[in-house]
């Protein structure tokens, strides 16, 4: 009987660690699209980047911040998560002149894993 009982006790806890691994696979928070979208050229300067993720995020440690083409940072400083919906990341703008600008972010899951990454969006000129 204990033999029996201890490969259950073996099975359970090696199950237990399978699902303890699925869950932190995909526990880390990614981008489901942003706004202005990745790569976008856009006509008419926008008043903030915003980024929707697939995971709440932690307003500690998760920031958003633009920089025009040559690295210097262009928007508010005011970079969080919304208050109303903890998978958004946002920061306000200032009117931008026309040009190429990178929006860089890091953020924190919830459940401690973070992720980061960087895209493009161009603001053309009025032709």
């Amino acid at each position: 009987m204990r033999a029996g009982s201890r490969a259950l006790r073996a099975l359970g806890a090696s199950s237990l660690l399978v699902i303890l691994s699925a869950a932190a696979v995909g526990a880390h928070a990614f981008p489901e699209r942003s706004e202005p979208r990745v790569g976008a050229v856009v006509h008419s300067p926008p008043a903030q980047v915003r980024i929707w993720f697939d995971g709440d995020l932690e307003p500690a440690f998760s920031r958003i911040a633009v920089t025009d083409a040559s690295g210097k940072p262009v928007d508010r400083g005011d970079s969080h998560v919304a208050s109303q919906n903890r998978r958004v990341l946002q920061v306000s703008l200032p009117p931008l002149a026309a040009g190429r600008y990178t929006v860089r972010w890091s953020v924190l899951a919830v459940d401690g894993h973070r992720t980061e990454g960087d895209y493009t969006f161009t603001l053309k000129g009025s032709d």
